[in-house]
């Protein structure tokens, strides 16, 4: 069985997986370090467990938008999903400024 370290918002995580699948796990890790630290950058620190929250929904949101892009609009509805994940996030900001 493999083993990968990731790091995510400076934390690091040790992941087990199948042998083989290191690196694709090591770029997975970074893709999710990148998309919490653009959501640190709207955000602030406002915990791990919310940030990676956030990151799991914008990522669910994005993988709905493609499947429904199967039919051919793949690359509108790509976009259209960027922009409504980005108005989500730009939502859930102003509401934790608020509280």
């Amino acid at each position: 069985m493999g083993r990968v370290t990731l790091a995510v918002n400076g934390r690091t995580y040790d992941v087990a997986c199948a042998d083989g699948q290191e690196e694709q796990l090591a770029r997975l890790g970074k893709d999710l370090d990148g998309r919490v630290a653009e959501l640190v950058s709207r955000l602030g620190q406002v915990g791990e467990a919310r940030l990676l929250l956030l990151a799991a929904l914008l990522l669910g949101n994005e993988l709905e938008q493609l499947r429904r892009g199967q039919d051919g609009q793949g690359e509108d509805l790509v976009l259209d999903a960027l922009r409504a994940a980005t108005e989500r996030v730009d939502a859930l900001a102003a509401r934790l400024e608020r509280s």
